[in-house]
């Protein structure tokens, strides 16, 4: 049931088709169910999962399984200000 209320009621159907391997072919109904396939597809991918930058709270595609900044530039700015409050507590 939840499945089906994620998708609005419409739920993609799909097939299978014995190719040189077995092969799963979609069947969307719109175009806004594929998009909302696709994109529950890269929330559960183990490789390659969606992230939130912890400077900058943007969603991201990570690179490795591990990351934490959508860019270099984001992690500096995140040392930099964590650093800076270290220092500014010390005194």
């Amino acid at each position: 049931r939840k499945a089906m209320a994620a998708f609005g009621g419409i739920a993609p159907s799909y097939h299978i088709e014995l190719l040189d391997k077995p092969t799963i072919y979609w069947d969307f109904h719109s175009l806004l169910l594929g998009i909302q396939m696709m994109f529950s597809f890269m929330l559960v991918d183990g490789e390659q999962p969606l992230r939130l930058c912890k400077h900058c709270q943007k969603v991201f595609l990570g690179s490795r399984s591990n990351a934490a900044f959508c860019s270099p530039r984001c992690k500096n700015q995140y040392n930099v200000y964590k650093s800076r409050s270290k220092k500014g507590g010390d005194e």
